[in-house]
């Protein structure tokens, strides 16, 4: 498609990284467009605007109808054109044959830090060749790792028994108290059901838990850490570490 311009002088300078290149004539512009050398939301400057403007904004453009430019003796050299923002790198999760994403840097290392990330789990953004191991990739590294000891531990989050168990629990983790229900219970620790979580992987929090009498289980006080949150968010795993041995040999009766 051809078009007429009422003036064709060369006074049209094109953006071009954090630089611009031209002058260049209309004709030249719009065949450029044609070409797809550069896009109608690319920027141009012309002296009589006197600032940079998307090509599909200038008037010599928008309507392919321009107005004829007021004659200029000589060509002013534009100010530098916008500089250009460089894109957010997004990332690709790939675990249990599934790919999700894409996750902006942020988002992803938060789910390193709830454990919602295996440590097998591969990353790729669009510099990489080819899909890295998560533990491999520096800005996810250390979270990873932290949860890797976590999740390498199947054997001792599972080598005493678990028995059913349905009680009230109140939980602190020294900033504020919480409530919940235990889904199950062993000597080394429980399942809690809640719909605040009191914190992440690795807290330390405290617990009061209250079993009905017709377990044969006192109420009693336990210390202890998150080692897992639930695929659901909507409970997390406790191991004990501070327990008093009454409370202890209590459950150890119950479970057996």
């Amino acid at each position: 498609m051809q078009i007429e311009f009422n003036s064709n002088e060369p006074n049209l300078f094109l953006a071009q990284g954090e630089g611009y290149i031209g002058p260049f004539r209309p004709s030249e512009v719009y065949e450029k467009l044609q070409n797809k050398d550069v896009s109608w939301v690319d920027h141009c400057y012309r002296e009589a605007e006197g600032q940079w403007m998307r090509i599909c904004d200038h008037p010599l453009f928008k309507m392919l109808q321009p107005e004829a430019p007021k004659p200029k003796p000589k060509v002013a050299a534009p100010p530098p054109p916008p500089k250009a923002t460089a894109p957010a790198v997004k990332w690709f999760l790939f675990q249990n044959e599934t790919q999700t994403g894409p996750y902006a840097e942020v988002e992803l290392k938060r789910l390193v830090q709830i454990g919602q990330v295996m440590a097998g789990a591969f990353v790729w953004q669009e510099t990489f060749a080819d899909w890295k191991p998560i533990h491999e990739v520096p800005e996810f590294s250390a979270g990873a790792a932290a949860q890797a000891q976590v999740q390498a531990k199947p054997a001792e989050r599972r080598a005493a028994p678990r028995k059913p168990l349905v009680a009230q629990i109140y939980l602190t983790n020294q900033k504020e108290i919480s409530s919940g229900v235990c889904r199950d219970i062993s000597i080394g620790g429980m399942q809690v059901l809640t719909d605040a979580l009191p914190g992440a992987t690795g807290e330390k929090i405290r617990l009061n838990v209250m079993p009905p009498g017709s377990t044969g289980l006192k109420p009693f006080v336990a210390q202890g850490v998150i080692v897992r949150i639930l695929e659901d968010r909507r409970g997390f795993s406790f191991r004990f570490t501070e327990i008093n041995e009454e409370a202890r040999a209590s459950i150890e009766r119950y479970v057996s």
